[in-house]
């Protein structure tokens, strides 16, 4: 539905805002070379501040990763019951929200409780420090995976929603004009019909005597036509 879509996208953008947030420490110790003392120190203070901050900021980005993580479910189970799902999407989506939340909650969360706030004074010197910089290169790849992970997330949604978009224009049918018509049934042919009798015409033949009066009459007229040109 529209409203799973809404929650999807709109929790994981959040989840993504946050997560790089922290590029500003972790840029320090994944593109720095050589890698110096004063970068890992930078982090760690970042750190170190991040998990001193107000418990309502930890419970506001848990609740919108539950409602990511509820919205994803319902869609999977939804397709799971062949409710218009689909397998390639619904599925990918479940897996990157699983490992999305076991990287949050099995590495990030506890690895952020461990620095001490405040920090010692002589940091560098402090027998921690090296604890503390291996914590931090491990947050750094924790946040790059979970940032790659969201970002695959959103790209699912969008394959999902250009999948069942409806088309502009209907499916138009190739006709093949190699493909034989099957031969049509000849019609039965009309039978001629029987010549009918001069009886039945509007027409009748003449008698002898009418043929007689016209022969006749034929012959008067040639002769008086004859006379004419004699006395010419």
């Amino acid at each position: 539905m529209v409203w799973r879509t809404t929650f999807i996208t709109m929790s994981t953008c959040f989840l993504l805002g946050t997560t790089f947030t922290h590029w500003i420490a972790d840029h320090n110790v994944l593109w720095r070379n050589p890698v110096t003392s004063d970068a890992l120190a930078t982090s760690v203070r970042y750190y170190s501040y991040l998990s001193s901050a107000p418990r309502g900021l930890g419970w506001v980005y848990c609740s919108i990763g539950l409602v990511a993580i509820l919205s994803v479910c319902g869609r999977g189970i939804k397709g799971y019951k062949g409710n218009g799902g689909e397998v390639l999407f619904d599925g990918g989506s479940l897996v990157l929200s699983a490992a999305i939340a076991y990287t949050q909650l099995a590495d990030v969360g506890p690895t952020i409780s461990l620095f001490p706030s405040p920090l010692p004074e002589n940091l560098l010197d402090h027998p921690t420090y090296p604890g503390l910089v291996t914590a931090v290169r491990d947050l750094a790849t924790s946040n790059i995976m979970t940032a790659v992970m969201l970002t695959g997330l959103m790209l699912l949604q969008a394959g999902r929603y250009y999948a069942k978009r409806p088309s502009s224009s209907p499916p138009t049918t190739v006709v093949d004009p190699s493909a034989s018509t099957p031969p049509r049934a000849p019609s039965p042919e009309k039978q001629p019909s029987p010549i009918s009798l001069r009886s039945s015409t509007p027409f009748r033949e003449l008698t002898e005597e009418e043929a007689m009066e016209l022969n006749g009459s034929d012959v008067q007229k040639s002769a008086s036509k004859r006379r004419g040109t004699k006395k010419r």
